[in-house]
């Protein structure tokens, strides 16, 4: 009798032991990770649509056009080009090169000041304020928009404040030297630092022989700026000064 009692004590012992046990965890079920691969593959999806259509409408003007015959050209893809910014929207690239198309309002001498322009160049302060802000490193922007502001006379930024800007960002594109010259010649006042690094596009461009953009500033440029391109040549290539003087 005492066995059987102990016996049943045992069990019951037993049975209280298990019943406190934790349940084992219940493997993650299968429909949870397909749910998140389709997220995750609808994420990639979109994302890829959106690259491809950005790439769609992007027209190709991947730098600023330095002359007002590539201005004329890189225009004519304007619609394009803000499409494509649109899109990508915070993809600088995209909005630097729909500023880019806006070039041709640095030689556009029919809508200066007059009310046929004012559309134009609020749109193309808008693509550089968005330019500037998601792509700081293009130096054609800064540039582009220095020579704006200093065309349109706008309040703000200060055009010298731009260029300075645009030669921090890129002191070695050849490309934007001739306009970057030419901008810098017709500003009403520089200080030394601009000066010093005017007269190293001034050195560059003699170096390359690019002594057309040299003349090209050299004509457009203010009293002021005609006096500094004068020394700054007469320091490098004395004989270019004469030259430059009788417009040669």
């Amino acid at each position: 009798m005492t066995h059987d009692t102990d016996c049943h004590a045992w069990r019951l012992m037993l049975n209280f032991r298990q019943a406190a046990q934790p349940l084992p965890m219940k493997p993650p079920r299968h429909g949870i990770f397909r749910v998140a691969a389709l997220l995750l593959a609808m994420v990639l999806g979109i994302y890829c649509l959106w690259m491809v259509l950005a790439e769609l409408y992007q027209p190709g003007v991947d730098r600023l056009p330095t002359d007002p015959q590539s201005a004329a050209i890189a225009a004519g893809h304007r619609n394009d080009a803000n499409s494509a910014a649109w899109i990508g929207f915070v993809r600088g690239d995209l909005w630097a090169q729909s500023a880019y198309t806006y070039a041709d309002l640095l030689w556009n001498n029919s809508g200066k000041g007059g009310s046929e322009s004012t559309s134009g160049l609020d749109q193309a302060r808008e693509q550089l304020d968005w330019t500037v802000r998601d792509a700081p490193h293009e130096a054609g922007a800064w540039l582009l928009l220095a020579g704006l502001a200093l065309r349109y006379h706008w309040p703000n930024p200060d055009p010298a404040e731009a260029l300075r800007m645009s030669y921090y960002t890129g002191p070695s594109g050849l490309p934007l030297l001739p306009l970057r010259l030419r901008v810098a010649s017709q500003l009403a006042a520089r200080d030394a630092e601009l000066e010093q690094l005017a007269r190293r596009d001034l050195s560059v461009l003699i170096a390359h022989q690019q002594t057309a953009a040299v003349l090209q500033a050299y004509q457009e440029a203010t009293p002021t700026g005609k006096e500094f391109i004068e020394r700054a040549v007469g320091d490098i290539e004395p004989n270019l000064v004469e030259s430059l003087r009788h417009g040669q």
